[in-house]
């Protein structure tokens, strides 16, 4: 309609949380390349990933759980602590893949968990599927 102003669709922000490099790298880059998602940041130790996670505010993070100093499920206990952060998703993301493991997580307040080797697929179809459901929500 002409004179109708468009309504500017803010991307879905991510935090990525991973004590190595090379990986938060590789996962930056995957992740950006989805489209209507941005990468706000990384942080590679407990400390650094909470502090940023509570100052940015992300729609999702990409959480290892080893980290270079603490753990992921520490981070999981904070970001589900903090009622600012309830909407919050929590991805785990890691190597070490147990049923176990997994459903500790989840009963911690991850929202998902996906094996670094095998699902990194599964883990960027998600997040495109919420950045379309986010971009829906605010037409």
């Amino acid at each position: 309609m002409p004179g109708t102003a468009t309504k500017s669709h803010p991307p879905l922000k991510v935090f990525i949380a991973d004590d190595s490099k090379p990986v938060s790298d590789m996962l930056t880059a995957l992740i950006s390349n989805q489209g209507r998602i941005e990468v706000l940041g990384v942080g590679d130790s407990e400390g650094s990933a909470i502090a940023a996670i509570r100052r940015l505010r992300p729609d999702v993070v990409v959480l290892d759980l080893q980290l270079k100093s603490g753990s992921g499920t520490n981070v999981i206990r904070a970001v589900r602590s903090d009622p600012q952060l309830d909407s919050t998703k929590l991805f785990v993301t890691s190597n070490h893949v147990s049923a176990q493991l997994r459903a500790g997580c989840i009963e911690l307040g991850a929202d998902a968990y996906f094996d670094k080797v095998k699902e990194l697929g599964a883990l960027t179809s998600r997040l495109a599927e919420i950045a379309e459901a986010h971009r829906r929500s605010d037409v």
